[in-house]
Parts: C-alpha cells; sequence; structure tokens
C-alpha cells in the first residue's frame, strides 16, 4: 500500500493501543451509545436502531473539490447519492436496503449485535450485504486486431463487436460481510475497526474476486450535540484505474510515451525500425506500474438535532455503496483532490408510544 502511508499504520497503531486503556470504572455497565448514529462515515457503526424503528438515511458525495469555485466545490459535476432504510425488528437485529446512483445498485443489508460493552470490553456486531449493480456494464478486451473485410470503417466495428462483453445480472452481483467491534474508552471518545471481506462475482483482469479489509473509524464527542469523527478503510489491495490491465500497463506517464508490445520489439528488431536504446527507454526508464485508486479516508463533524444526524465531511471517495468500498478511493490527498460529502439520518418510532408521565 504505497498511498497514505502516513495514515494508515499511526490508525492501526492508535487503535490497538488505545484498546488497553480501560474503560471508565463505574458500577454501572458502559452506557451502549458509542457513536452518535447507526452510520460513520463509510461503514455501520455498532448503534442499534432499537426494536420497531426505522431509519431513513440519504447520503450524498460530490465531484473532485480541486479546482474550487471553477466547479463550485465539485458541487457541478454531479453527486452520487444514496436512499435508505433499515428497521429494527429486536433491539439486537435490524434489517435493510439501499439504493445508490452509481451503477444504479441495490443493497440488501443486515446487522446484529452479539456483544454489549458492559461485561465485555467491545460492542460487537454482525454486517452483511448482498449488492445488485443494474446499470449496462462492458469490458473491452485486445483479442481481435485483425482484418476481416480489409475496410478499415467495417473492420474496426467488427473487431469492437468480439473485444466487447456485456456484463450479466449474475455479473454484477456482489458480497460483503464484516465484523463492527466498538469501544467506548471516555465519554468522549469512542473507537471501531471493521474487518471487512467482500466477493464480486466478476472482476476485471488481475483482480481478485476475493478482498479483505479493514476499517478503522472513531469520534471525539465536543459537545452533547457535535462529534469530530473520522474513517479510513485499510486494504493491501484496491482496484487499477481503467478497464484493462494488459493495456493501463503499457502505459507511461512522462511525454505520454506508451510502451512498446512484444510483437513491436520483435519486429521491430527483425526489421531495423526499433534499437535496443529505445526498447530500454520506454520500457525499463519511462516504466511506470498501473496506477491504483486510493485509501479511503474521510474526516468531518457530526450534529445531532432531536431525530436527526447531520455528517458534513471531506473524503476522497465517492463510494456509497457497501459491497463497493474496497474497490478504492477515487481522488488523491497528496495532489490536493478531495471531495464534499454529507449523510442525513432520520429516526422514526412505528411502535406504541409509551403514557406519557404526568406532572
Amino acid at each position: 500500500m504505497h498511498h497514505f502511508k502516513i495514515f494508515q499504520y499511526p490508525l492501526i497503531i492508535l487503535f490497538l493501543f488505545v484498546s488497553f486503556i480501560p474503560a471508565p470504572h463505574s458500577a454501572e455497565p458502559v452506557p451502549q451509545t458509542h457513536f452518535m448514529g447507526t452510520s460513520l462515515i463509510y461503514m455501520p457503526s455498532t448503534e442499534d436502531i432499537g426494536a420497531k424503528n426505522l431509519v431513513f438515511r440519504f447520503n450524498h458525495r460530490f465531484g473532485n473539490a480541486k479546482p474550487g469555485f471553477d466547479n463550485f466545490l465539485g458541487l457541478d459535476e454531479g453527486a452520487n447519492t444514496q436512499l435508505s432504510l433499515d428497521y429494527g425488528i429486536t433491539d439486537r437485529w435490524s434489517v435493510g436496503i439501499a439504493r445508490t446512483s452509481q451503477f444504479k445498485t441495490y443493497e440488501a443489508r443486515t446487522k446484529f449485535r452479539l456483544v454489549t460493552q458492559d461485561w465485555f470490553p467491545f460492542t460487537v456486531s454482525l454486517f452483511g450485504v448482498a449488492g445488485q449493480e443494474t446499470s449496462d456494464q462492458s469490458l473491452t478486451f485486445a483479442y481481435y486486431t485483425r482484418s476481416w473485410t480489409g475496410n478499415s470503417t467495417f473492420d474496426t466495428q467488427i473487431n469492437k463487436g468480439l473485444n466487447t462483453y456485456e456484463l450479466t445480472d449474475q455479473d454484477k452481483r456482489s458480497y460483503m460481510a464484516s465484523l463492527l467491534i466498538s469501544r467506548k474508552f471516555t465519554d468522549r471518545i469512542s473507537i471501531q475497526a471493521s474487518p471487512m471481506y467482500t466477493h464480486r462475482n466478476f472482476v476485471p483482469y488481475n483482480i481478485s474476486n476475493a478482498r479483505t479489509g479493514l476499517s478503522i473509524g472513531g469520534r471525539f464527542k465536543i459537545t452533547s450535540r457535535v462529534d469530530i469523527s473520522f474513517e479510513s478503510i485499510l486494504t493491501p489491495k484496491r482496484d487499477y484505474f481503467g478497464d484493462n490491465y494488459s493495456v493501463e500497463s503499457q502505459k507511461t506517464t512522462i511525454d505520454g510515451i506508451p510502451q512498446l508490445t512484444g510483437d513491436q520489439i520483435n519486429r521491430g528488431l527483425a526489421n531495423g525500425s526499433v534499437s535496443m536504446n529505445e526498447i530500454l527507454l520506454k520500457n525499463l526508464i519511462l516504466d511506470k506500474s498501473v496506477e491504483h485508486r486510493f485509501v479511503p479516508l474521510g474526516m468531518g463533524v457530526d450534529i445531532e438535532t432531536g431525530g436527526h444526524v447531520f455528517q458534513f465531511f471531506v473524503s476522497n471517495t465517492r463510494a456509497l455503496a457497501h459491497t463497493q468500498l474496497l474497490r478504492g478511493a477515487d481522488y488523491d490527498y497528496n495532489k490536493k483532490e478531495f471531495a464534499l460529502g454529507f449523510n442525513i439520518l432520520r429516526q422514526f418510532s412505528l411502535g406504541e408510544e409509551k403514557e406519557k408521565e404526568k406532572w
């Protein structure tokens, strides 16, 4: 992981260190409330919805804000949005559905709390998601480059059709499972670590169907209604930019000079059109590894007002669907790229209202 090493290792060390800090001593169990809402910046928190409660969530991620007000801090680029509903079947178990605009993704999810931080040092919940992308998607390969008819226009279209694979609904199905582990260290500080596993039925070339990662997030309580929050998703591998690894691996970044393919080298050496110096320059000196996506990292503020929780933050990823989080972030903080985002949570109680106490 060569991106954000300045962030990833301190976050892991911080979590391991504070895990050994004892919780506040009290005769009463530690309050279950570790976070202001049922969601961190990217992943769900260990907070429960509660029996017969319904949580509506509206999430937004805008475009790259680097150009500043030329694109109105990324708002002019449009947004990736998500609408979701989660319902508490019991105090420990909830189910939900979500729809994300990116890839027109639908998700069904569930969360179940295993233990609570009272006799146990952590609150632990299980979280699972099944996702279905419904947008039209295809990958273009380079298997066929031959001349079929002698007409370049017709041959281009024929080769394009032969090299294009249209993904099926089964191809666009993904799954994610996570163990949500949180600890409330003081009345102000809570940390959550969530090991994650995803499986994608179809992936581009040179990417594994299965992937693991670790979400580390937390909050620092400023007032009873305001928190400072952060979250990062660490994974040893992320998707590369582009659809075809073999094509991307031929690209270089200096002067935009592409590498020579094996066929070009063999033919060039045979007919004298390519020299060894040119091969060394293009394929070794100017060579750069395929660019992969970045480590997601977000920081922001949470505000609670009655039944609402507003989360405003700066992030480097536009991903919202849980099954897509381990693919990596879109923007590079080192290049001053970032995106603005917000989550809005609203909770409703569908159970019978308790009788009001008499004055």
